[in-house]
């Protein structure tokens, strides 16, 4: 029995992809380099996401990390970024109040 070839991410891949997504995080808008970014998977695989190329996106490392070594101020910051950069793809639009 044959089985399914198993897609791996490549260095070549991630360069491609950061490109592709002109240095900005998909989620927050922030600028991406090689030391600040993680991939992901769009739709998870434990929520029936897949392990493709077209399943994947480039995210700063922050967002795959949160609280777990951000203070709260920081995880308010990075949430106004997102929401910033892909709320209005849900409705949502935010304002900084000084």
């Amino acid at each position: 029995m044959e089985s399914k070839p198993t897609y791996k991410f490549t260095a070549k891949d991630f360069y491609s992809l950061l490109e592709r997504q002109n240095y900005r995080c998909a989620l927050s808008g922030r600028e991406l380099t090689p030391e600040n970014t993680d991939a992901e998977h769009i739709l998870p695989l434990d929520s029936g996401g897949s392990h493709t190329p077209q399943n994947i996106y480039l995210i700063v490392r922050d967002a795959a990390r949160l609280k777990r070594h951000l203070t709260e101020a920081q995880v308010i910051d990075l949430c106004f970024d997102i929401l910033k950069t892909r709320g209005p793809a849900f409705g949502i639009t935010v304002t900084k109040v000084s």
